[in-house]
C-alpha cells in the first residue's frame, strides 16, 4: 500500500486500475467541456433583471442559437486562473479559516475539549455522536451555505477517527450541512430566488419543507450510521482502509485530555464564530467576505486567549493556510469548468436540450424526472441561486404544462440542485472537504452515491405527495 499526493494506491495494480489524481480528473473534465464547445451548438436565453435586485433571470421560450464560440487551447487554460478569480472569496475564506483553526488546534483546546467529551460519553455512543453532529451541521446548513463548513472538517474527521471509525464518516457528518442547505425550509439563495421569480410569498410552504428537511437529514444519519456499524465490525471494509491519517486524529488517549480555563476560552471563541456567522447571515445578509473576517477575528482572539505571541499567531495562520492550499486549488480549478461552458456559450443549449422532453410526461413522472434534470444541470451550474435564475423561468412553465403547482416546482428544484452538491467534482467546497480529510474523491464518490440515492428517494416521496395534494402557496 502506498500513498501518493493524498491518494492511497494499492501496490501491484495494473496502470488502468489506478484512479488519477483529483487535479487530473478536474483537468480532464475541462478538456472534455472544451471539446464540447466545438461540437454542441452555441445558444443563449435572453435574460432580464428582476425588479429591485441585481438578479438576472432567463426569459422562458427565448432560447436562440448564437455564433459558435469554441474555446481555444489557450482559452482552456485561461479558464483556470479565471476560475480562481471568480472563486476568490471562497478561496480566501477557506485559507483564513484554516489559519484560525490552526491557532485553535495548536492551543490544544479542540483536542482536549472533544477528547474529554467523548471520554465522558463512554464507549458505544458512536451512533449518538454521528446523529448529533450531522443534525448540528444540517441545522447550520439551513442558514448558511456549504462553503463555510469546509474548515470544520478537521473537527468532524478527528471525532470520527477518535470513535474508531474512518475519515469517510467525518466527511459525511460535515456534509450533513450540504444536505441541510439542499433541503432547507428557508434557504435564501435557492428558495428565495425561486419565490422571487414565481411571485410566491417569500419562504411560503416552509412547514411542508421542514418535514422534508427533517426526513432527509434523518435518512442521512441512517446511511452514515449503517456504514459506521459495518466498518466498526469489519475495519477492512472501510472505503479508505489503510489510508494514512497522520495529523488528522487525536494525538493522545481520550482519558489524558484535560480541559483548562484557556481551553474553555478558545472553545468560546469557536462558539462565537458559529453564532456571529449565523446571526450575520440571517440578520444582515452576510456572505463569504464577512465570514472570512469573522474567522480572522476569531483566530486572533483564540491566540490571545491561549497566550500566544503575535509571531506565534501569525505562524499558525501561515501553517494553516499552507495546509489548505490543495483544497483551495481544487475550488479554483473546479470553477474553471463552469468558465469554459460559459465562454463557449453551450450551457444554455444543454439546459434547453434536457428540459424540453419533460412536457410530454405525466405529472408525477414528470416531477420525478425534473429532479434528475436539475441534478444533471447542477454539474454545469453548481451555484444554487445561479441555477435557479438560469432554469426556473424555464421549469415553471414546464411545471404549469404538466399540472404542477409552483410550490411543487420549487421543491423539485431543491432536490435536484442541492443534493448532488455532495457528488460532483465541479462543486469546489466538496473538493476542498475531501482535500482537508485526505479522502480520495473516487472513494468519497462511492459512499456519496448511496447517500444521494437515499435522499433522492425521500425527495421523490415528498414530490409525489405534493403532486397528489396540489400543494399550494402555504
Amino acid at each position: 500500500m502506498g500513498k501518493i499526493s493524498g491518494r492511497t494506491v494499492r501496490e501491484g495494480k495494473k496502470w488502468y486500475a489506478r484512479v488519477p489524481h483529483v487535479f487530473v480528473l478536474l483537468l480532464f473534465i475541462i478538456v472534455v467541456c472544451t471539446i464540447l464547445t466545438y461540437i454542441v451548438p452555441a445558444g443563449k436565453f435572453d435574460r432580464v433583471e428582476v425588479e429591485g435586485t441585481s438578479q438576472q433571470i432567463v426569459v422562458a421560450g427565448s432560447y436562440h442559437k448564437v455564433e459558435q464560440s469554441p474555446v481555444s487551447f489557450m482559452g482552456m487554460f485561461k479558464a483556470i486562473p479565471q476560475g480562481f478569480a471568480a472563486s476568490a472569496s471562497i478561496i480566501a475564506m477557506i485559507l483564513f479559516s484554516a489559519g484560525a483553526f490552526q491557532v485553535m488546534t495548536e492551543s490544544g483546546a479542540i483536542e482536549n475539549v472533544l477528547g474529554a467529551a467523548l471520554y465522558k460519553a463512554g464507549k458505544g455512543k458512536d451512533i449518538v455522536v454521528i446523529w448529533v453532529v450531522t443534525f448540528l451541521f444540517s441545522i447550520m446548513g439551513i442558514f448558511i451555505g456549504p462553503e463555510v463548513h469546509v474548515p470544520f472538517t478537521v473537527i468532524t474527521v478527528a471525532v470520527a477517527l477518535g470513535l474508531g471509525l474512518d475519515a469517510i464518516v467525518g466527511v459525511a457528518m460535515v456534509l450533513g450541512g450540504s444536505i441541510g442547505f439542499a433541503t432547507a425550509p428557508i434557504n435564501a439563495a435557492t428558495i428565495g430566488t425561486c419565490d422571487a421569480i414565481s411571485g410566491l410569498p417569500l419562504f411560503s410552504g416552509m412547514v411542508f419543507r421542514t418535514f422534508f428537511w427533517f426526513a432527509s437529514t434523518t435518512v442521512t444519519c441512517i446511511v452514515i450510521s449503517l456504514y459506521a456499524k459495518k466498518i466498526k465490525a469489519h475495519p477492512e471494509k472501510s472505503l479508505v482502509y489503510g489510508m494514512d491519517t497522520k495529523g488528522l486524529g487525536f494525538q493522545k488517549d481520550f482519558k489524558e485530555c484535560r480541559v483548562t480555563k484557556r481551553n474553555v476560552g478558545v472553545l468560546l471563541c469557536l462558539v462565537a464564530i458559529f453564532a456571529v456567522t449565523i446571526i450575520g447571515c440571517i440578520r444582515f445578509g452576510w456572505y463569504l467576505d464577512e465570514m472570512t473576517a469573522v474567522f480572522i477575528i476569531g483566530g486572533i482572539a483564540a491566540g490571545i486567549v491561549t497566550g500566544f505571541s503575535s509571531a506565534k499567531i501569525i505562524d499558525c495562520f501561515v501553517k494553516g493556510t499552507s495546509n489548505m492550499v490543495f483544497g483551495a486549488m481544487c475550488v479554483g480549478i473546479a470553477r474553471g469548468i463552469q468558465i469554459v461552458l460559459e465562454n463557449g456559450n453551450i450551457a444554455d443549449t444543454i439546459i434547453q436540450a434536457v428540459a424540453s422532453p419533460l412536457t410530454k410526461l405525466p405529472v408525477a413522472t414528470g416531477a420525478v424526472f425534473m429532479t434528475l434534470v436539475h441534478g444533471l444541470i447542477n454539474f454545469l451550474i453548481p451555484s444554487g441561486s445561479g441555477q435557479a435564475a438560469a432554469t426556473m423561468p424555464i421549469m415553471f412553465p414546464i411545471g404549469d404544462l404538466l399540472g404542477m403547482t409552483k410550490q411543487t416546482s420549487i421543491l423539485v428544484f431543491q432536490i435536484g440542485d442541492g443534493v448532488t452538491n455532495i457528488l460532483y467534482p465541479t462543486v469546489g467546497s466538496l473538493m476542498a472537504v475531501c482535500a482537508v480529510a485526505h479522502v480520495p474523491f473516487e472513494k468519497w464518490f462511492k459512499f456519496a452515491l448511496r447517500l444521494v440515492g437515499a435522499v433522492y428517494l425521500v425527495g421523490w416521496v415528498f414530490v409525489v405527495i405534493a403532486v397528489k395534494i396540489a400543494w399550494g402557496p402555504f
